[in-house]
């Protein structure tokens, strides 16, 4: 018999659900006003820019020395070339933002998630701004909005940063699992004496490791097939006239090579993946020898992919990130 499915955020159970309040419902409305207003300043911002540039030199008087109007020009230019696409990519962060704010407000639910600070799974820049109102050593709550999965509050404290925590859904840990694990045993292997033993996974838990297929999408196959055809051209093009170094044709190579190599690493990945998916094994490993031989004490990973599927009876941390979820 299997447990019931788990959801996760930033690799933390979810304990429970609540609905915000009316304060906080109306807070949440004001930071989606924020997010449009400051989307729009931004938008205007760079013609703003222009014009202002554009009116100060008309004011001032006209440079005698051409170098002047060299440099004047070439801020001019830069301030269109570069200002005017960052100012929309900003803007555009900033009504996204907005967008998602609003989808919130009409389903204002937060995720309550529980477990321990060092369970967090989530990127380097977002970590860091969380360890800022939670201890790395001690329990931590973090309340998540359910429709964006923004990080709402943290221990309680309000959390003001742009902060996303990514989602997941796992499968319960058989109880099967909790028996194999007391039958470890040492095992001659190339690495020496290993406590070790294995296990079937569940029908449920074969699902789910489907799901974690890599997939090779065929746009980025047929990408590298034409990337391959004009490094092969050019190669040709050059051992026949031979005449100088070709820099086109060495990019090409280049990115052509450079693309091989990541297919090649997705359909690696595929394969073993879809090995352990036929074979339905998982390997029990224990390693320290000195504690009991319990679910607490082992980690169960795959054979082929070589990726951990539990922890000391619980979910690896990369099964709580990319977990389906609804």
């Amino acid at each position: 018999m299997t447990d019931t499915a788990q959801d996760w955020r930033a690799g933390l159970r979810v304990a429970r659900s609540r609905s915000l309040t009316d304060t906080e419902v109306r807070r949440l409305r004001r930071k989606r006003r924020l997010a449009a207003a400051s989307g729009s300043a931004w938008l205007l911002g760079a013609p703003l820019g222009l014009a202002l540039f554009a009116a100060g030199a008309a004011i001032l008087p006209e440079p005698r020395d051409s170098l002047v109007t060299t440099a004047m020009a070439i801020v001019a230019f830069a301030g269109l070339l570069l200002g005017l696409p960052i100012c929309i990519v900003v803007a555009n962060d900033h009504f996204k933002r907005a967008g998602v704010l609003k989808r919130q407000c009409a389903d204002p639910r937060v995720l309550v998630c529980e477990g321990a600070a060092a369970d967090l799974v989530i990127e380097p820049k977002e970590l860091r701004k969380l360890r800022r109102q939670a201890r790395a050593d001690g329990d931590l709550v973090l309340e998540v909005l359910m429709q964006s999965s923004l990080v709402w509050t943290v221990n309680g404290s309000l959390h003001e940063s742009w902060v996303t925590a990514p989602s997941g859904r796992t499968v319960g840990v058989p109880d099967q699992a909790r028996f194999a694990a007391q039958y470890v045993r040492p095992v001659e292997t190339d690495h020496g004496t290993l406590r070790l033993h294995q296990r079937r996974l569940s029908d449920e838990e074969c699902v789910e490791l489907r799901r974690y297929l890599p997939r090779v999408k065929l746009q980025i196959v047929l990408v590298a097939l034409l990337a391959n055809a004009l490094a092969a051209s050019h190669a040709v093009a050059y051992l026949r006239e031979s005449a100088g170094v070709p820099l086109l044709g060495v990019v090409l190579v280049t990115t052509a090579l450079w693309g091989d190599a990541q297919l090649l690493r997705v359909v690696r990945a595929r394969r073993k993946m879809r090995r352990d998916e036929r074979e339905r094994v998982v390997v029990i490993y224990q390693p320290d020898p000195a504690a009991d031989a319990t679910q607490a004490s082992v980690i169960e990973f795959l054979p082929y992919s070589r990726l951990e599927w539990t922890i000391s009876g619980h979910a690896a941390p990369w099964r709580r990130v990319h977990g389906p979820s609804d």
